[in-house]
């Protein structure tokens, strides 16, 4: 079939019937050049019986979904079950060690490159370098044991829990152990991962959360748990309380 360009637009005035297969005009007159080239069906007879074939198909999947005991997609059972998945999905010892993966640097070549594709379309606030410390993912030697963390003051946190442990002022810790999962919530923000659990003497438990900045989302994540779980004690390390402590205690416990 003759490819229908401005050129020869009034030329190609043939068309097959995507449904019956037949060869019919169109009405070119009637149509702009967009709704020509997009025709498909010589009538809405062949367009509705068309149609129908399609919805047939449609509810046949339906039927054999329904069958074998599926959730119908887009139902809140199906979204409940895919999130369900794929919380489980990321939280597999595989996942979570790909995502812990320390990157590698980028090059010069790299960065060179980046800013050179993003020169003129990044605000002016934003262009600058973001070599905040307490940003640095990856692995950190917390006295003998390798652990991830995603920020260096999570690293020093944790330095600080074994120092405690050392005075036996806390029993145990551990980091980000689970999430708290907000049932009554469907979408946004559904759970909160803390970073540490923290055992005290008593057997009693609190969790610590490292923040240096509160987002929007860091607080509703709080406001949720306080919420949901107002039973559960909650720490909130923030930068006012990490540089009192780093002052006085980071050059004895090596922070990094």
């Amino acid at each position: 079939m003759t490819t229908i360009t401005k050129e020869n637009f009034f030329k190609a005035t043939y068309l097959i019937c995507q449904h019956c297969k037949k060869q019919y005009t169109n009405n070119i007159k009637k149509y702009s050049i967009s709704q020509y080239k997009k025709s498909k069906y010589c009538s809405i007879g062949c367009a509705g019986k068309a149609k129908m074939v399609i919805d047939e198909h449609s509810n046949r999947g339906e039927r054999y979904r329904r069958k074998k005991g599926m959730k119908k997609q887009g139902s809140p059972e199906w979204l409940e079950l895919i999130r369900g998945r794929t919380s489980e999905a990321m939280y597999k010892p595989e996942t979570q060690q790909k995502l812990r993966k320390a990157k590698q640097p980028m090059t010069i070549e790299t960065k060179a490159k980046i800013s050179k594709a993003l020169a003129g379309k990044m605000p002016k606030n934003m262009m600058f370098n973001n070599n905040y410390g307490h940003f640095r993912n990856g692995d950190y030697d917390i006295n003998g044991k390798t652990i991830y963390f995603r920020s260096g003051w999570e690293a020093n946190v944790a330095l600080y829990l074994d120092f405690l442990i050392e005075q036996k002022e806390i029993k145990s810790w551990e980091y980000e152990p689970y999430f708290f999962k907000f049932d009554a919530i469907s979408h946004g923000t559904t759970r909160y991962l803390p970073d540490f659990k923290v055992v005290n003497n008593d057997d009693s438990e609190e969790f610590w959360e490292v923040k240096g900045y509160m987002d929007s989302k860091s607080k509703t994540k709080l406001k949720r748990m306080a919420k949901y779980y107002p039973d559960v004690k909650l720490v909130l390390i923030d930068s006012t309380y990490y540089n009192d402590l780093k002052k006085k205690l980071g050059a004895i416990l090596k922070f990094y």
